[in-house]
């Protein structure tokens, strides 16, 4: 974390909208860790109400208050397990705060839940919108990323596929989220019957992590696209 030093002084404001990020963003996390379960994790309902007090709290300037706490209402409906009136509530902040960081991160939700109910069309035309505004976002912007390559592979487009989820590397290489992308891109290259691609990918990534359960997990995919090539 970045030390401020001297008489420069972090703000309470700023305190405050960065705890918020954090705690929309571990939405995200959890989503990607486990998304079966994800809409019954009860950590996340006590995120969306920390998030809340935060935001209630915060009436200085910078982003809006209002914005920043209608989108946490709707993110509170998303847990609870009703989409459709979440879709609604995103819909809302992302148009009545369409430049406020909370109104961007809106459009990044609505591209799950139209994913989800597989409204494909819209949901990747919400991760490009949230990565046209925020595409350096450090966990959202990799996970819409992930997202659009997930919206390519369901349309059955499996190379516009891979080549959405190797993105995922090439823009941000430091996330969490490159290993499950390239994996995401090597089937899609065996889905598409491109087994070579597929396996220079895997070998590719083989070298990388030489050992423990990645490893494991390559082995098993290279013996498929190789067991697939040897059929043709």
């Amino acid at each position: 974390m970045k030390r401020y030093r001297g008489k420069h002084r972090v703000s309470k404001a700023d305190l405050k909208e960065d705890k918020f990020q954090r705690a929309t963003e571990k939405v995200a996390e959890a989503y990607y860790r486990d998304k079966q379960r994800f809409w019954v994790i009860g950590g996340i309902v006590l995120v969306v109400v920390v998030g809340a007090v935060l935001l209630i709290q915060n009436r200085g300037g910078g982003p809006s208050s209002e914005a920043q706490l209608r989108f946490t209402e709707a993110l509170g409906i998303l847990t609870q397990g009703d989409p459709e009136q979440a879709v609604q509530a995103f819909q809302n902040v992302a148009s009545a705060f369409g430049k406020d960081p909370a109104g961007i991160k809106a459009r990044y939700y609505l591209g799950h839940i139209y994913y989800n109910s597989q409204r494909f069309e819209e949901a990747g035309r919400e991760f490009s919108a949230f990565l046209k505004r925020d595409g350096k976002n450090p966990i959202l912007a990799p996970a819409a990323q992930l997202g659009l390559g997930d919206v390519a592979d369901a349309t059955g487009n499996p190379l516009k596929a891979a080549d959405e989820y190797k993105k995922v590397r090439q823009k941000y290489p430091e996330s969490p989220l490159v290993f499950e992308a390239m994996m995401a891109a090597g089937r899609a290259y065996a889905n598409a019957g491109e087994y070579d691609k597929a396996e220079v990918l895997y070998q590719e990534l083989l070298e990388e992590e030489p050992g423990g359960e990645k490893a494991e997990k390559l082995k098993v995919q290279l013996s498929y696209v190789r067991t697939l090539r040897s059929k043709l």
